[in-house]
């Protein structure tokens, strides 16, 4: 169903931000929206958000478009060397085109219904434009449309910009009582030694340091009192990147601490709860993760 139609069939006292029709959808009540909102102050937290990562994203994505998948580091050209000859990242040229289109799009509606001076067209000044009246789109009939286009552009635009930067690893259901979201980890494949982090996907302030993610999973909500606990399995290159260490010093601890380990397609695993038991007995002893 399109987000106007339920909109419109929506009790007026509850949020009609994208965030909370995800919560509805799956199994959880819709939060109630702030006085003189459409949105609660979580759905439009997140807005404000997206709006302030679009221009951030639309200069990452420019500087793909000669090809290069490295950020700062364009392809150079050679002196006479025609610039039809360069590579060009369709993607990133099509999502730019998005950002600008939908900045401008609701930037527009602003600018006709409060007879105000339109900003120009760049994406940051759009951008910024928006951030101002961001509470007028909140209390807007339209309010809910925004926040569905905006999270779905930032979506988009995030892996045309960063299209290695993570693999996403389904962790659980969002261990906050109040949340129907799911917590995401998100495992950097450009540098082993990037931070990761867990997050929820539906409410982004529900976010943990990836090296907590053992004990995180004691509170999942996704297993039966009575099931069976399920081994999980840690390569060194990933707990090189939930605990930001060199792949060395993995193997160095693999051997001292004597973890577990099986071998599956030429690959050694790791039983999870010695590595987790290891690093929370040095967390204690140093007080470092």
């Amino acid at each position: 169903m399109p987000r106007s139609a339920r909109s419109t069939i929506a009790a007026s006292f509850l949020c009609e931000g994208i965030g909370c029709w995800h919560r509805q959808e799956t199994g959880q009540g819709r939060l109630p929206a702030f006085a003189g909102w459409r949105l609660c102050r979580t759905c439009r937290e997140n807005l404000g958000e997206g709006l302030a990562k679009l221009p951030e994203l639309y200069d990452e994505c420019g500087r793909l478009l000669n090809g290069s998948n490295k950020r700062g580091q364009p392809t150079e050209r050679r002196s006479g060397q025609p610039l039809s000859d360069m590579p060009f990242n369709a993607a990133a040229a099509d999502v730019r085109a998005k950002i600008l289109a939908v900045l401008g799009s609701w930037s527009g509606m602003v600018v006709e219904q409060r007879g105000i001076t339109a900003p120009r067209r760049t994406a940051d000044a759009l951008a910024r434009f928006l951030a101002l009246h961001t509470d007028w789109i909140a209390a807007h009939a339209a309010a809910g449309d925004a926040t569905e286009e905006v999270a779905q552009l930032v979506r988009l635009a995030h892996r045309v910009a960063y299209p290695d930067s993570a693999r996403r690893v389904r962790v659980g259901g969002c261990v906050d009582a109040e949340c129907a979201g799911e917590l995401i980890a998100l495992m950097h494949s450009a540098d082993p030694l990037l931070p990761t982090e867990i997050t929820c996907n539906v409410d982004p302030r529900h976010s943990w340091p990836a090296y907590r993610w053992m004990q995180l999973s004691r509170r999942l909500k996704v297993a039966p009192a009575d099931a069976t606990p399920v081994a999980r399995w840690l390569s060194a290159t990933d707990i090189s990147r939930l605990w930001r260490l060199p792949a060395g010093s993995v193997y160095r601890l693999a051997s001292e601490c004597r973890w577990r380990r099986r071998s599956q397609a030429g690959r050694t695993y790791y039983h999870g709860t010695d590595v987790e038991r290891t690093f929370s007995q040095r967390e204690l002893e140093t007080g470092a993760p």
